[in-house]
């Protein structure tokens, strides 16, 4: 009678134990990296799968650090938790008290690694994952996608900024065509910046604000930086060796022989074989730009109609014309050479 009793008790553990569904599929691997970050920000699984969860503490900074999975759209009630100390709170690794966390990690030392069963809910959603140890919260985060697919890092509002500004940073880098034009807050200059890729890697920076060209680099497209306070958007920095900079500021303008408190009314651009050209009204001239690249550097045209006596245009020295009276950083032309000006820029 025992026997039997004691083969149904095991029975029965078993049929519970058995109850468990099975561990499939690759473990997850995430990564505490430097910068207060996980390598990973972005999870998925299926609704009830279960997986081991691989956390490992890379941060080279002799952070300490947790990864701790909550249900959805606990995070910011978490982070704010990760703050309250308390005198258990290093017992419990720093991770809170709070009844949205489903699983957590120990809190791991640099170098250090550990591994746990996680299962995946059911209900499908976007489940958080962050590091708790004070200060780290608010940036140390990523999102576990259950039964659902995750869209581009860049434009995915559940995972940290930077990663998203690293994201489309990397993208940008990927599959930027040349000749391209695209339009993005870049460093120095006004909110109406032109960034134009073009064949031979040369790339520029025209600026719509006040229609001149800003600046213009050899290699790479651009870089982007932290956001702009002003609309939210990634600030873009030159991505190579940076041969031009019209310098001055946003009240200097190409054309400096129209009287005093004229400004640009930029028209637009349109594209000729593949590259922008930009027009607008300067007082009483019109002005046509297109710039295109060579080997050596860009290569510029102008083409300034309207004027009745000569036309002195704000040109550093770095810009070379064969025609025109050079004073410093301007260019005096014949109303007739402005008409169809040719202007080059080496990349040297």
């Amino acid at each position: 009678m025992r026997t039997f009793l004691l083969i149904t008790c095991l029975l029965s553990l078993w049929s519970l134990v058995s109850a468990e569904p099975p561990i499939t599929g690759r473990p997850i691997t995430i990564k505490a990296v430097e910068g207060l970050q996980f390598d990973r920000v972005q999870s998925k699984m299926k609704p009830g799968e279960r997986l081991i969860i691989r956390f490992i503490n890379q941060d080279p900074n002799d952070q300490p650090h947790n990864i701790v999975f909550l249900k959805p759209g606990t995070l910011p009630a978490v982070q704010a938790a990760s703050m309250q100390i308390d005198e258990n709170s290093a017992k419990r690794g720093y991770v809170p008290e709070h009844d949205a966390i489903l699983a957590a990690s120990s809190l791991l030392k640099a170098d250090q690694s550990e591994e746990f069963v996680f299962t995946a809910p059911d209900e499908p959603g976007v489940y958080p994952y962050v590091c708790t140890y004070p200060g780290h919260a608010m940036l140390m985060y990523g999102a576990l996608y259950v039964g659902q697919r995750p869209g581009p890092i860049e434009k995915d509002e559940n995972v940290p900024l930077v990663a998203r500004n690293a994201a489309a940073a990397d993208k940008v880098k990927k599959v930027v065509k040349r000749p391209s034009l695209r339009r993005y807050f870049f460093h120095g200059v006004g909110p109406a910046a032109i960034i134009v890729a073009l064949e031979n890697d040369m790339n520029y920076c025209w600026d719509a604000g006040n229609c001149r060209l800003r600046q213009a680099w050899a290699g790479e497209y651009v870089k982007l930086g932290n956001t702009s306070r002003s609309n939210g958007s990634a600030v873009a920095y030159p991505g190579g060796a940076r041969f031009f900079d019209g310098g001055a500021g946003e009240t200097t303008y190409l054309i400096a022989s129209e009287p005093e408190g004229t400004t640009p009314d930029f028209k637009g651009y349109r594209f000729v074989d593949g590259q922008p050209q930009f027009t607008y009204d300067f007082g009483a001239l019109s002005v046509t730009e297109a710039i295109s690249s060579t080997p050596e550097g860009l290569q510029i045209q102008l083409q300034i109609t309207g004027a009745k006596e000569g036309v002195k245009l704000y040109l550093p020295s770095k810009v070379q014309s064969q025609v025109g009276q050079r004073d410093g950083d301007y260019l005096t032309v014949s109303a007739a050479e402005a008409a169809d000006l040719q202007l080059t820029i080496a990349a040297q």
